[in-house]
């Protein structure tokens, strides 16, 4: 989980400095790593997207990651407790 939340913690640096490309690519590496907590990395992941749809809307670079930020975002919330 911590390499997934220096993916974030990179994204949301490169999104800040306006390198949506390095921004997006850190993100959706993050999504790629194998966690143990799902909702962690979608709070953090969300994080990364309030940024990108603040500086980048309009990008389709940001709206993909859009995309698979609300998508882990519904998959957490279809996930029943045990």
């Amino acid at each position: 989980m911590r390499v997934a939340d220096a993916h974030i913690d990179l994204g949301i640096v490169h999104a800040r400095r306006g390198d949506l490309d390095a921004a997006v690519e850190q993100g959706m590496g993050a999504f790629d790593i194998e966690r143990k907590s799902l909702t962690d990395l979608v709070n953090r992941a969300g994080d990364l997207d309030r940024v990108l749809r603040r500086r980048s809307r309009c990008e389709a670079l940001a709206n993909e990651f859009h995309e698979r930020y609300v998508t882990a975002r519904r998959a957490l919330n279809t996930v029943t407790p045990t």
